[in-house]
């Protein structure tokens, strides 16, 4: 079974084996990590596309196939093999920088989805041959004030999240500017935005969300100002974690599979922009857990380090005949795994190229070094 861990896309698996391949996605490529059964340490094995800035990966069991986005101009990348050999596939896509990747089986087949900056959907019905724009998503009101903290300044969509029996059903989180829902597979969305307040420090600044499968009403969404529940489906939320708890800049969310009152989220104790002004440059990273389904957050970090220097960028679960084993990434090129559902973690790589969503590694970078890479992103790469 392969694993998935990158910034901005699939971030939870279920199967009966445990997992034996893991894909992580780099600021240089994809890497790929083996073991030969659960228990066996994880080795790298090899890199591919090492040219594209990975900001996502998707993997579909049931074909083999794997899809890849590119921050900047990486594009879209599909492998059919389980990830040996790749082929670019931007047909009917117009925007090279591909933010978020999805796959959806439904009973019909399986819809992939790509999420572009500037903001856009597509979707595709033949596993990511050909593309087509779901126009609808740009034409709500308000979307003249999305936007986005760092050069060139364009929102993007970051996650598209539905419940399995509700497929027509979805939520796309657009960062900055919305969280959207249809209930008719693409073809019109409304916003909620009944999670905002007016003192809040960002506009609109939603992450991820996730869906309780026994319930889907019972949503969780993560963002810029903290951690939000419903229970009415987007109708009113709580603000569990605001900006000024442990973890004030969550961005990684995922439920547990076998018990779904209990999440992990992951992230930063402050926004990207402060992590430079910190001791040495640190996000102050950390990981919660939540035993009520978001009501209440407990740290989780046994074993990581005392005070993480690179963010955690990505977070991914997978579940196999009750167990659970996690994954996380850091902007400085660390992977940590847990086998016992966070209550203990260790480290299985370093030195890699950073995981990284955009350009927030480059807060842990020197000031030269750091300086080279915001002119790149301010001329859009």
């Amino acid at each position: 079974m392969l694993v998935c861990l990158s910034p901005n896309g699939q971030n939870r698996t279920r199967t009966v084996d445990p997992a034996t391949e893991l894909l992580v996605g780099t600021i240089r490529g994809v890497v790929h990590f083996t073991r030969a059964s659960a228990g066996d340490p994880w080795r790298e094995s090899r890199r591919s596309i090492e040219q594209v800035h990975v900001s996502s990966i998707a993997y579909d069991a049931e074909s083999g196939a794997v899809l890849v986005g590119g921050h900047g101009q990486g594009g879209l990348w599909i492998s059919r093999d389980g990830g040996l050999t790749w082929a670019e596939s931007m047909d009917g896509i117009t925007e090279r920088h591909v933010f978020h990747v999805a796959v959806q089986r439904r009973s019909e087949g399986v819809v992939c989805y790509a999420g572009v900056e500037p903001p856009g959907l597509y979707r595709s019905h033949d596993l990511g041959r050909r593309w087509e724009l779901l126009p609808a998503l740009t034409e709500v009101p308000g979307t003249d004030k999305w936007t986005f903290p760092p050069p060139p300044h364009l929102a993007h969509v970051k996650n598209v999240t539905w419940h399995d029996s509700d497929p027509d059903t979805f939520y796309v989180c657009v960062e900055q500017g919305a969280l959207l829902r249809t209930r008719d597979a693409g073809e019109s969305f409304s916003e909620i935005d009944s999670y905002e307040k007016k003192t809040d420090l960002w506009y609109r600044d939603v992450h991820r969300t996730v869906i309780r499968e026994d319930d889907p009403a019972k949503i969780i969404l993560v963002g810029g100002e903290g951690i939000y529940r419903s229970l009415d489906a987007g109708v009113t939320w709580q603000h569990v974690q605001t900006r000024f708890d442990r973890l004030g800049y969550p961005d990684a969310l995922v439920l547990d599979p076998d018990d779904e009152a209990t999440v992990y989220a992951a992230g930063a104790g402050d926004p990207p922009r402060t992590w430079a002004e910190q001791q040495l440059g640190t996000a102050h990273a950390g990981v919660i857990r939540s035993f009520d389904f978001g009501e209440t957050w407990h740290e989780a970090v046994q074993g990581l380090p005392a005070d993480v220097k690179g963010n955690f960028e990505a977070m991914s679960l997978h579940g196999h005949n009750g167990e659970a084993e996690l994954f996380l990434g850091t902007a400085t090129g660390e992977v940590y795994h847990s086998t016992d559902r966070a209550e203990t973690w260790h480290e299985i790589a370093s030195g890699l190229p950073p995981v990284s969503k955009v350009h927030h590694y480059r807060w842990f970078l020197s000031p030269d070094e750091r300086s080279r890479i915001e002119k790149l992103a301010a001329a859009g790469h």
